[in-house]
């Protein structure tokens, strides 16, 4: 982030102004925003969840201890409102911690928020030496999006996978076209179709969970088994605040069931649709766990995990 964002940003925040928010917008309304959001990805959620709680920390219309009674309340909406991305927890966790009562969580807000945008820059750096010639990525990842675009003159084409049942992977063509890049979509169903013309598969992640698993867009893991089997390199970029705790339980609540008219616009009689918006991708089938601290193995993802103290 420049230095003009960050001044711009703090312009913002300071003014209860967040970039895509209503400012007549109540906390509950945001909150529930969220929740249901179906448009954005972990990114901009996480961005909303610190901006909420900032806002709280700050909200000078109560009492001290009404708004820290407030915020924690909001607080355990936010982190259980999303189960497959750890980051959304993850910042509500620090935030929580901070010493130093609402003042000291307004400031770890500010500073959290500064530190998530420039983790991309740090990514890029780790990343550049690997992402070259015809890379494939799913659906839409607002961190693969900078990546790719900081590295396109290193970058012959990306073929991106369209991310059924919404199409995000729609958006990431335009964006990535817009850059003046090389782009190719296709349907998920063609992902196989178009392995061999590829040298690695790049996708973002929503939670990294503490054994090195990850949980992402729904068909990351047949991505992953498919590269697997052409004997491609399958890069996750993630920031470390996408670490988790948390264990793969087998539960599929993990993975945010949506509705089935997604899917499937008029029911058919006797007919069971399922709509998993996340999937889970074992950590042996990932090449490179790529963060801002550098590439992690199972190791150290389950080093930093072991020092959360959310849930």
């Amino acid at each position: 982030m420049t230095g003009g964002t960050r001044a711009n940003w703090w312009v913002c925040i300071e003014a209860n102004f967040i970039t895509g928010v209503n400012a007549v917008e109540s906390i509950e309304q945001r909150i529930e925003k969220v929740s249901n959001d179906r448009e954005h990805g972990s990114r901009w959620l996480v961005r909303e969840t610190i901006s909420i709680l900032y806002d709280l920390a700050t909200d000078t219309t109560l009492s001290p201890d009404q708004s820290m009674q407030r915020l924690r309340a909001a607080a355990q909406k936010l982190a259980m409102a999303r189960p497959a991305m750890a980051a959304i927890a993850g910042a509500v966790g620090r935030i929580l911690n901070a010493p130093g009562g609402l003042p000291g969580m307004a400031q770890e807000a500010a500073r959290l928020r500064e530190d998530y945008d420039h983790a991309t820059e740090r990514i890029v750096e780790f990343a550049r030496p690997l992402l070259t010639g015809t890379l494939l990525t799913l659906s839409i990842s607002g961190t693969v999006l900078d990546v790719l675009v900081a590295c396109r003159a290193q970058i012959e084409r990306v073929i991106v996978l369209e991310g059924r049942p919404r199409y995000e992977g729609r958006d990431m063509a335009v964006q990535l076209a817009r850059q003046g890049m090389a782009v190719t979509l296709i349907t998920d169903a063609q992902a196989d179709i178009f392995l061999p013309q590829c040298h690695a598969v790049v996708v973002g992640a929503d939670t990294i969970l503490a054994n090195g698993d990850v949980l992402n867009k729904a068909g990351t893991a047949l991505l992953a088994w498919a590269a697997r089997g052409h004997k491609l390199p399958f890069y996750v970029l993630s920031e470390t605040l996408k670490i988790s705790p948390r264990s793969w339980s087998g539960d599929l609540a993990q993975l945010e069931e949506k509705e089935a008219e997604e899917v499937l616009e008029h029911p058919i009689e006797g007919v069971t649709v399922r709509n998993f918006y996340f999937d889970h991708t074992p950590a042996r089938l990932v090449t490179k766990i790529i963060t801002e601290q550098g590439m992690m193995g199972r190791r150290k993802i389950k080093q930093v995990a072991s020092t959360l103290k959310y849930q």
